[in-house]
């Protein structure tokens, strides 16, 4: 069932050199757990592309206003550390994109069965 608050999905590119994918990843992964623990966050995933190895996708689905993701969340102070550390990696400015969920409940779904191993859905 979808959420009937308001809900919008982050969409953020970066591309780095491929050297230096390992580098990123290890200054992504304590910014990403910090995220995934926060109670608006509803989804979070990193995808990276099969034919550009230093290029990835970040789709964060919040159930939240884009006024509070803006204003509250992405200026907590863990994204510091991530952002001085794989800014300097970046090889073109990141790109960022801001969707609003459509209303009601039969415009989105999940299936359990079409989930990696080990994943879990509430």
């Amino acid at each position: 069932m979808a959420s009937q608050n308001p809900s919008i999905s982050l969409h953020v590119k970066l591309t780095v050199a491929p050297e230096s994918v390992d580098k990123f990843l290890e200054a992504l992964k304590p910014a990403y757990d910090a995220v995934i623990a926060e109670p608006k966050c509803t989804f979070f995933e990193v995808f990276q592309n099969p034919n550009a190895p230093g290029e990835f996708k970040f789709i964060e689905n919040w159930d939240a206003t884009v006024d509070w993701l803006q204003n509250v969340q992405l200026k907590k102070e863990y994204y510091k550390p991530y952002l001085a550390a794989t800014e300097p990696l970046w090889l073109k400015p990141r790109e960022m994109e801001l969707w609003e969920r459509m209303p009601g409940p039969n415009w989105v779904s999940v299936s359990k069965e079409n989930l990696p191993t080990g994943y879990a859905v509430s």
